[in-house]
């Protein structure tokens, strides 16, 4: 074979491959066309008695792992939803939302669990629903003991960096909440009461469990907490920086420091599961309302 004929032939297998490659890169802008389309919302929970109700109730159409955890995709109460356990903690839950709103690209974000009680006007479970979150354990310890500090993040709606302790929750979600009090909860009952849904006031979350009276009267007089958690300012954070509408629901499974002669930690241990599909009954009613 002549070099010229050798010449011509490569020449020939180069256009193939190339052409090859833009066919099958139309080929995969057509395929991922109907999930760009997709757009759920994203329903969160710590860990899986939360989820438990929420996965009962979905049709589930697909399931994928996500950072080591099973996440559904389907739908629940008519609605497109992606459902995933967060794991406990404020960077299991940063880390875990950033990442499945990287994946689906929710239309907004929806929390689900359990909390400790701040407030007295929570009660053991009792939802709440709070119009905004701080991180409580983000500051500067010195000579004075703790003071809390805001925190600098980046602020999508105005494309640039910002300072605050608040992150607030969508206002026509929160709107959606508060339609949901003149409803008939249909919640489970916790001894001899039935419990109430409770909707705006702060809450606060941190990475630590608190079980501890003197914490929670701190909590209360420095940021008139109603509920705490470990997991909600965190998921806050990260859709306020993607620009996400968010709510979260948190039904008090103990009051943070205990209550007589028990233990949060013991009450919570009674009560979770209740709690958690109270909560869960509250999110499906949202969704239905959306």
């Amino acid at each position: 074979m002549s070099i010229v004929k050798k010449v011509f032939e490569n020449r020939r297998f180069v256009h193939a491959v190339r052409l090859l490659g833009i066919l099958t890169l139309l080929f995969l802008i057509h395929c991922q066309a109907p999930d760009e389309r997709f757009s759920p919302y994203l329903i969160l929970y710590a860990f899986d008695a939360e989820g438990v109700l929420l996965s009962q109730q979905m049709t589930i159409i697909d399931s994928v792992t996500a950072l080591g955890r099973t996440t559904y995709v389907g739908q629940l109460s008519g609605k497109d939803i992606v459902l995933a356990e967060s794991g406990i903690g404020m960077t299991n839950a940063a880390m875990s939302a950033q990442y499945l709103i990287d994946q689906f690209h929710p239309k907004a974000v929806i929390f689900s669990g359990i909390a400790g009680a701040i407030d007295t006007s929570v009660h053991i479970g009792d939802i709440v629903i709070c119009s905004d979150w701080i991180t409580h354990d983000y500051g500067y310890y010195g000579k004075d003991g703790f003071r809390p500090s805001a925190i600098q993040y980046f602020d999508n709606s105005a494309d640039s960096l910002t300072t605050s302790r608040y992150f607030t929750v969508d206002p026509v979600l929160l709107g959606a909440a508060y339609q949901l009090a003149n409803d008939d909860l249909a919640l489970e009952r916790i001894g001899d009461r039935t419990p109430s849904l409770l909707v705006g006031g702060t809450g606060v979350s941190g990475n630590s469990f608190i079980d501890s009276q003197e914490k929670r009267l701190w909590l209360n007089a420095q940021f008139s907490a109603m509920v705490t958690d470990m997991e909600s300012a965190a998921v806050a954070q990260v859709c306020v920086v993607n620009g996400l509408p968010f709510i979260i629901f948190r039904s008090a499974s103990d009051l943070a420091g205990g209550s007589g002669s028990e233990t949060a930690r013991e009450e919570m241990g009674q009560f979770f599961e209740i709690a958690a599909d109270n909560s869960s009954t509250l999110v499906m009613k949202l969704l239905r309302s959306l």
